[in-house]
């Protein structure tokens, strides 16, 4: 087993790799890896000591600041996931509903048990808003429909389509006067 420092500089070395020019990631293998000394790399190079020192200096400086850099686009990556949670929770008030069972038989019914063929993209909506029932799709204010990214007029011809094939209109309120509307673009 190595030692952790060699295991570290190992490390550092390969994260390098892609920041450094040719010479400048072979003198770190040599001073890492090989553990040659500063002295023997100027010999090698036909460089001072100082300058070696420099172009460690500037690898170094290289490495961090890339190292710095992918910190802060997982710090961006996070933030944006929990950007789009907000947003998704703004424009979804509906807290997370649990599969109810109630007196209505229809209301329990699973949206991806019924013989209608939905759309994969009808599929993935669904899946965005984690809905799993008819009586989870129901809570949704018909209105409020056209506020969700990507429902468009596609989408409501065939939210329309599943609601009358279904039968279930008497879930939605003011199912009649929706279908009839036009999504605004």
């Amino acid at each position: 087993m190595t030692d952790p420092v060699e295991r570290t500089n190992r490390f550092y070395i390969e994260m390098s790799r892609k920041v450094l020019s040719e010479k400048e990631y072979e003198l770190l293998q040599k001073l890492l890896i090989e553990k040659i000394t500063r002295q023997q790399a100027a010999l090698l190079y036909g460089i001072s000591m100082e300058q070696i020192d420099q172009v460690y200096k500037r690898t170094y400086n290289k490495v961090k600041s890339a190292t710095e850099i992918l910190g802060e686009i997982d710090h961006y990556k996070k933030r944006l996931q929990e950007l789009k949670n907000d947003a998704k929770n703004a424009a979804f008030p509906i807290k997370k509903m649990e599969i109810k069972l109630t007196e209505d038989p229809d209301r329990s019914r699973i949206l991806q048990e019924s013989t209608f063929v939905f759309s994969n993209k009808m599929l993935h909506f669904f899946a965005d808003l984690e809905l799993h029932t008819i009586g989870q799709l129901a809570e949704i204010p018909l209105n409020n429909f056209h506020l969700f990214r990507g429902f468009k007029m596609q989408l409501k011809k065939e939210l329309v389509a599943f609601i009358v094939f279904e039968n279930i209109e008497r879930h939605f309120k003011g199912f009649s006067t929706w279908k009839k509307k036009l999504i605004e673009q």
